[in-house]
């Protein structure tokens, strides 16, 4: 069976095309991303602007296009944060069901975290060892922990990189009081994710936070997906990163973060989420994974034919 696995975020979107055997192993057709921003503004209008919504289109119905060249046989398409606050959020979907005929889940924040983890940990090896895989997007950020495929804990917050910047931080670099402010949010946040023993499960971070520090401390020309993924986060990076990033231009940013320079005005934020974590839970170290919740909704189809096919 191949799945296309479309996630619509608040920061960006992103489509996996991947074959699925009767045992549920992945063979990856196509995984990309492009940054769409449907999010951007949500926060403080409480909707989705409409240039989101041409921007999404235009973006979608390249996927989609693509889809069909590659002989896909299921489509499913997922909406995460900016879906599920914005007032307007069922008028998105309507917009892109009438334009596209594509049908979007919006996921709660809890089924985003399951899915999440689920997807991050199926690039691991050893499937009975315990794990915590932070997911920090766009418009919230995910804490899942587990054993093996069994959740144990997970939670949701509302502490997205494009949440708060445009929150938060006016200014590029941003002012001490500003920053005073982010941790106080972050802290507070922190503070109610679940807990688990650092020394006995792998920390596991996806997304584009992690991704790109992965790529910037390997000082990778181009991105590479394979010297990414298992690549190690310490603490001591993410906080030379972090202060080195909060007193960075805007041009300096980019200039930084050339192999994803849609990124550089709010990848502070996601360092910060990530410094002050691993600091109040004495974290030393985060495995990254290009792996997420695109995956875990292939992951969820495969389960679903199983279980279609042994009820016939």
């Amino acid at each position: 069976m191949r799945v296309a696995s479309i996630d619509i975020g608040t920061n960006t979107i992103l489509m996996l095309i991947s074959d699925v055997a009767p045992d549920g192993t992945m063979h990856v057709v196509s995984d990309q991303q492009v940054i769409a921003r449907v999010g951007k503004g949500v926060d403080r209008s409480g909707a989705i602007e409409w240039d989101a919504f041409t921007r999404s289109e235009k973006f979608l119905a390249r996927y989609l296009e693509e889809a069909g060249s590659q002989g896909v046989d299921l489509i499913r398409c997922t909406g995460t944060s900016a879906l599920r606050d914005a007032r307007n959020g069922e008028d998105f979907l309507d917009y892109m069901y009438q334009k596209l005929n594509l049908e979007i889940e919006i996921l709660s924040g809890a089924d985003e975290a399951l899915w999440t983890y689920g997807g991050a940990i199926s690039g691991f090896s050893a499937r009975d060892s315990a794990y915590a895989v932070l997911d920090i997007g766009g418009g919230s950020t995910e804490l899942t922990v587990g054993r093996g495929f069994h959740i144990n804990e997970r939670l949701s917050q509302d502490i997205g990189c494009v949440r708060l910047t445009e929150k938060i931080l006016h200014h590029t670099p941003p002012t001490d009081i500003e920053i005073a402010s982010l941790f106080e949010v972050i802290d507070d946040a922190v503070m109610k994710f679940p807990r688990f023993d650092a020394s006995e499960t792998t920390f596991v971070g996806v997304a584009g936070t992690v991704t790109t520090l992965a790529a910037v401390e390997q000082k990778l020309e181009e991105y590479d997906g394979e010297k990414v993924a298992g690549f190690v986060l310490t603490r001591e990076m993410i906080d030379r990163r972090f202060r080195q990033f909060r007193t960075m231009t805007k041009d300096e940013l980019h200039e930084t973060l050339r192999i994803d320079p849609g990124r550089a005005d709010i990848i502070l934020v996601g360092v910060a989420i990530l410094k002050r974590l691993m600091e109040m839970r004495d974290i030393h170290g985060i495995v990254v994974s290009e792996r997420g919740l695109r995956y875990g909704i292939v992951m969820r189809e495969w389960e679903r034919g199983f279980e279609r096919a042994s009820i016939s």
